[in-house]
């Protein structure tokens, strides 16, 4: 076996253990969505409300994948968010960088 296709299997390998903690999520989920609430005792109101909110699987996916192949775009939802943070902070930084030199050119 080449290191091409050991890598192949331990991605398939770290991709279908991802799919089994989503499936210990689902159960964890399932039994909780029974017990948890928030609200007052007489209007109980469930904590989460969709199976995403407690266990963001194509994040998951995501990760793993990011991790074996280098080309990968991330396709989640938070992945997309992270992604769209990192380039606000980044612009601010050269912003400020920009101002300060403004500042130290003028005086």
């Amino acid at each position: 076996m080449g290191l091409a296709e050991y890598q192949l299997r331990m991605e398939a390998y770290n991709l279908q253990r991802v799919s089994q903690e989503r499936d210990l999520a689902l159960q964890a989920f399932l039994n909780q969505s029974v017990q948890a609430t928030k609200g007052s005792e007489k209007h109980p109101i469930p904590k989460y409300k969709k199976f995403s909110q407690f266990f963001d699987y194509d994040k998951f996916v995501d990760d793993v994948r990011g991790h074996y192949e280098p080309d990968y775009q991330p396709t989640s939802k938070a992945s997309l968010e992270k992604k769209r943070n990192d380039l606000i902070v980044k612009r601010w930084r050269e912003f400020r960088k920009m101002k300060q030199k403004q500042r130290g050119g003028n005086g």
